[in-house]
């Protein structure tokens, strides 16, 4: 092929004009996607937030009932002996 030749035809108006309105629906579908992602996100960061608080509170719950735990035994210890 010569320099003026071109590989690629010319487009007519029609034609470029169904090219961007498939560009244009694509590009909607992937917006879209994007925004169902970044609320899925969100969501998933306060379900995170959510669990690792009520770690937090059975973790204490269990540091609370080891406590207790141990003063018992202390105590039937005691009378045992």
């Amino acid at each position: 092929m010569s320099d003026v030749e071109s590989c690629d035809e010319e487009l007519t108006y029609e034609e470029l004009v169904i090219s961007y309105r498939k560009l244009y629906n694509i590009n909607e579908e992937v917006c879209k996607l994007l925004e169902k992602q970044k609320k899925d996100i969100r969501q998933l960061h306060a379900e995170r937030s959510n669990h690792l608080a009520k770690k937090s509170e059975l973790f204490d719950e269990v540091t609370q009932l080891n406590s207790q735990l141990e003063h018992i035994r202390k105590q039937v210890k005691m009378i045992t002996t």
